[in-house]
């Protein structure tokens, strides 16, 4: 088994633990069932961006998982809220079991200049534009110590619209809010492609309180 595959395998199990709780337990192994049913059709589509070279590359094969956990939901009724209020539910339980102080030091080390002149390297790659479906994005170093990851063109929206689920795109970011509270990074998430904005963007910055947007008020809790 793939490392990919591996990684669904443990999303779906996971997903079907979250919706055994909110629903019961055939609902939720028939949304499992459909559910690995379209992943191994949609599998081959989920777009290469770059593979291990591209830092977002899990970004996409994350949400291919995504895309056939709503498509499973979506047949029987289910919204696209109610997909990422279980995908939070399963990425936040997650991270939640480690360590606070592990968490907050890996948020601290995301942000020292380092790691940040990484991303400015991934980014200046993606002005190459090698992959018609990757990110096209820079980064902005603003006051006070923000730093701001700037998105002329998104993968996973163009992805959400290629795949005819555009009513996942509202909520593209719920990842980054989630691990954000959980890292004391800060993140400002609310200019995104997805909300009819011309470009997404995510401003971090170190101890600032993590703001729900509001599309994801009432799916991720207030704590």
């Amino acid at each position: 088994m793939s490392q990919r595959d591996r990684g669904f395998e443990w999303f779906i199990r996971r997903a079907r633990m979250v919706l055994t709780r909110r629903f019961d337990a055939p609902f939720a192994e028939a949304i499992e069932a459909s559910a690995r049913t379209e992943y191994a059709r949609l599998r081959p589509e989920v777009p290469d961006i770059g593979g291990t070279a591209n830092v977002f590359q899990p970004v996409m094969t994350i949400n291919g998982w995504i895309v056939a956990l709503h498509r499973a939901m979506h047949a029987r009724g289910k919204t696209a809220a109610e997909t990422i209020a279980v995908c939070h539910a399963v990425f936040d339980g997650w991270l939640s079991k480690l360590p606070g102080w592990l968490l907050r030091a890996i948020g601290k080390l995301a942000l020292t200049r380092p790691v940040r002149r990484y991303f400015e390297r991934q980014a200046a790659r993606s002005q190459e534009r090698r992959y018609a479906k990757d990110f096209l994005w820079h980064v902005e170093n603003g006051p006070n110590g923000e730093f701001s990851m700037v998105f002329d063109e998104c993968a996973v929206n163009k992805w959400y619209e290629e795949q005819a689920v555009e009513e996942l795109k509202p909520y593209c970011n719920f990842a980054d809010i989630t691990y954000s509270r959980l890292m004391g990074m800060g993140v400002d998430a609310s200019q995104t492609i997805g909300l009819g904005c011309d470009r997404c963007a995510l401003r971090f910055k170190g101890g600032r309180e993590t703001a729900i947007p509001p599309t994801l008020q009432g799916i991720i809790p207030t704590r």
